[in-house]
């Protein structure tokens, strides 16, 4: 468990660990590397875990059952392959005079690496109790624009950065969504 003792919202780290002897795959090599381990630990997930974490994405943390945020990368993951499902089903059907250049992986991949950077960043100016991998799941997992502004607010402890850093989030996220949908979900718009 991390997120501090001045936090209201509860990050919860992934402490599962498997029946089969992965581990024997994963320490092969015999090199000991923590970053590996670390990203390793974090894409473990037991999969009946998985619908409950992303029902729990849609609800805002208020209430004692809600306020925990899942720390593995699985979820975000799969959001975003769905989401780049959609967009490129979306891009394919667009007429071929209004497509956009660039393609909806590229964009993603954009937004995926350099939104969880710039939260960080302002995060950390506002002196918020958050590290990046708590960052990077909460904005993997955070498909709702509120959930992911009442988590910053319970973390963040001066009120004029609360506002910042949360309608920053809040309004790229939404506009970044916004921008998704007319460059490559509508039909026409150019």
């Amino acid at each position: 468990m991390a997120g501090g003792k001045n936090c209201s919202v509860i990050f919860i780290g992934n402490d599962y660990t498997p029946t089969r002897s992965i581990e024997n795959v994963w320490n092969g090599n015999k090199t000991n590397w923590p970053i590996f381990s670390s990203i390793k630990h974090n894409f473990m997930v037991p999969p009946g875990d998985l619908p409950r974490r992303m029902f729990f994405l849609f609800i805002p943390p208020i209430g004692e059952r809600y306020r925990h945020v899942h720390v593995d990368f699985v979820g975000p993951s799969i959001a975003l392959l769905l989401m780049a499902g959609m967009l490129h089903y979306g891009h394919a059907s667009k007429l071929p005079s209004s497509a956009a250049n660039r393609s909806p992986t590229e964009v993603l991949l954009l937004y995926t690496v350099f939104m969880p950077i710039a939260v960080y960043i302002l995060g950390r100016l506002a002196k918020a109790v958050v590290t990046f991998t708590e960052m990077f799941a909460l904005l993997g997992y955070g498909l709702s624009a509120l959930r992911v502004a009442l988590v910053l607010l319970a973390s963040i402890p001066v009120p004029a950065a609360r506002l910042l850093v949360c309608s920053f989030t809040a309004t790229v996220q939404l506009l970044s969504l916004v921008f998704l949908h007319f460059a490559y979900m509508h039909r026409t718009f150019v």
